[in-house]
């Protein structure tokens, strides 16, 4: 995630290529049951923007849901081959599947917070309010399991599996979908 020697479309659209990849992946092994699920979490959540405008939290706090939001807006970035995570709602069907499964939803709210605790101690503040710098540095060190210590290993593994919903919270979409040139 840090911009070393790239330039930061470079480095987004890389990030976007090895999600749209890791999708493919998803899509020719995962289950007809699995996908069918997904797709029901995402009927679900357009279904209530539809009907209220706006999708309220199943299960995370207003500070938890905006935090998901930034991950995904990370994850997967808006580029010129379309829109963020966050804006085709990854957050909301990972908090979607967190009300209805509360082991996966403690796993997040535990990553949260020690997220949060790990930011407040590097920068005085919790990673919502922290600045993009300090947002991606965080995410560099713990978005690779070469860093593994006992201090990073909770954020590691917190990051592998929000790195994984949100990339199935994406393309599981019609936009991930139409990002992965799938024509079905």
């Amino acid at each position: 995630m840090s911009n070393e020697g790239r330039n930061e479309s470079e480095e987004n659209v890389s990030r976007r290529g090895f999600f749209q990849g890791l999708g493919v992946g998803t899509a020719v092994t995962a289950g007809a049951a699995s996908l069918e699920a997904q797709e029901h979490a995402h009927h679900q959540v357009s279904a209530e923007k539809k009907a209220t405008g706006v999708y309220k939290a199943k299960f995370f706090t207003a500070h938890e849901m905006a935090t998901m939001k930034r991950l995904a807006e990370l994850t997967i970035p808006a580029d010129e081959g379309g829109p963020s995570a966050a804006d085709v709602g990854a957050h909301e069907f990972i908090d979607l599947i967190c009300g209805k499964a509360e082991e996966i939803g403690n796993a997040y709210t535990g990553g949260i917070l020690w997220l949060d605790g790990a930011m407040l101690s590097r920068y005085g503040k919790k990673f919502v309010e922290a600045t993009p710098g300090e947002q991606t540095a965080m995410l560099d060190l713990i978005a690779y399991k070469k860093n593994d210590s006992a201090a990073l290993r909770p954020g590691i593994e917190f990051f592998t599996l929000a790195r994984r919903m949100i990339a199935d919270g994406y393309y599981t979409t019609r936009q991930g979908v139409k990002d992965l040139g799938f024509l079905g």
